[in-house]
């Protein structure tokens, strides 16, 4: 047998000894058992909060003999559009271009397909910052501009983030709050927090449907009405997964 294989079995049987001693001390009596005890527990918090600012897209779409025609037809109503855009104060950095389609439209009549004409379409995303301005720009765009659609009117705020930290805050204190009363009516003392989980975050914000800003501007010869645009609430809503130890 070799020095080096002496040492390795010399190693193994003082290895042994050591589990063997680890064990027999575990299993004296009074040993002391290790259990930990936890509460886990779920809590939310909601904060609501209003809007001061509204995003929406305006689609032009055209169709005509030629594609430039078309093209010609809905540059100038994008044109007019812009126009209004910009007088209302929106800076062309917050004015953005989501779709530019060039297509041949048909339609089926009798079960034959017929072209109808070369359409082009063009649609721009708009975010504005003065929540009052809406209603009056909705106006503008409805009363100087037909034959467009205004779509995807979202209402949202710029305290978002800080509205979200605060739901956070709320979910925390709810779950310790809700560990508090369980700890206590178990006759034990609550101690600290072992893990925190971040659970789902929701937000809603009002949406308006397609059309729904673009309101009839008269019912009557001599009647006109402003459009009306509320906003409603906006919530955040965040939850949060916390174990506690109990003492």
């Amino acid at each position: 047998m070799t020095k080096q294989t002496r040492n390795l079995m010399t190693m193994l049987a003082v290895v042994a000894m050591c589990l063997v001693f680890a064990v027999s001390c575990a299993s004296l009596p009074g040993a002391k058992a290790q259990t930990e005890r936890t509460i886990s527990v779920s809590g939310t918090g909601t904060v609501s909060l209003e809007a001061n600012m509204v995003s929406f897209r305006i689609e032009v779409s055209e169709t005509a003999d030629t594609t430039g025609e078309a093209q010609q037809a809905t540059n100038k109503k994008m044109s007019q559009i812009l126009s209004i855009l910009r007088d209302s104060g929106i800076e062309d950095k917050d004015i953005s271009t989501t779709a530019l389609n060039f297509s041949t439209k048909y339609a089926w009549k009798d079960g034959v397909q017929t072209k109808v004409g070369e359409e082009v379409d063009q649609t721009v995303y708009v975010r504005l910052y003065d929540i009052e301005a809406f209603a009056p720009l909705a106006d503008a765009i409805g009363s100087n501009v037909s034959g467009i659609s205004f779509y995807n009117v979202s209402f949202d705020s710029s305290d978002r983030k800080e509205a979200e930290n605060q739901a956070r805050e709320l979910a925390y204190q709810d779950a310790l709050t809700k560990a508090q009363i369980y700890a206590k009516a178990a006759g034990l003392e609550l101690g600290e927090p072992i893990t925190i989980q971040d659970g789902y975050s929701s937000y809603v914000r009002n949406t308006l449907e397609t059309g729904a800003v673009m309101y009839a501007k008269a019912e009557a010869a001599d009647e006109s009405y402003a459009t009306e645009a509320p906003t409603g609430p906006l919530t955040v809503t965040s939850n949060v997964d916390i174990v506690f130890q109990l003492k």
